[in-house]
């Protein structure tokens, strides 16, 4: 008798999936579920020809940062990283936080900034945290981290300043005397 409650039961569900998918065979539209799913790499690398594959770390990575500078614009309380990826390998997802206390060590407010590409080796960048200002602030902490792990964080004292973005420094020689390389 239970098995044949149990067939009963799979025999609606399957009716069921059979009316939901327009009644095509389920075979095929599982196939073209999959197939959706997929997602061609190269056509992506095709389109965005500066685009290129990073190897990230995984597990600790190591950071060298600046002493943050806190200032107050407006209502408020801004605070600027200069960070340095000093690790052996790019780090994805990197994340800073920032939370404020109170004199009672209660968390007020706080704000994170997450980079949306890889944070490259000996790439140097800086972050900009902003909380609104709230008359209980006392004092701020910070966290390092990345997707695959911690973050070792180590105080500089100084630093260069911060890698632009599109970096394209290309010399070309533009004097008359130039010759043209031979194609």
């Amino acid at each position: 008798m239970r098995r044949l409650n149990l067939v009963a039961l799979l025999g609606v569900v399957v009716g069921v999936v059979a009316v939901g998918c327009g009644g095509e065979d389920m075979e095929k539209s599982a196939l073209t579920a999959v197939e959706a799913g997929r997602v061609d790499i190269r056509a992506l690398l095709a389109n965005a020809p500066d685009s290129r594959l990073v190897a990230t770390m995984q597990g600790p990575g190591e950071i060298g940062y600046l002493a943050p500078v806190t200032t107050r614009e407006g209502n408020e309380i801004v605070t600027t990283f200069r960070i340095q990826n000093i690790s052996t390998g790019a780090l994805a997802g990197f994340k800073v936080d920032e939370f404020w206390y109170d004199r009672d060590g209660e968390t007020v407010t706080g704000d994170s900034r997450r980079l949306q590409r890889p944070f490259l080796v000996d790439e140097i960048i800086e972050v900009v945290l902003r909380v609104p200002r709230n008359s209980r602030m006392d004092r701020s902490n910070y966290e390092f981290s990345h997707q695959n792990g911690v973050v070792e964080a180590n105080l500089f004292e100084e630093m260069e300043e911060p890698t632009a973005l599109e970096e394209d420094t290309e010399e070309t020689d533009e004097s008359a005397d130039a010759e043209t390389p031979a194609r």
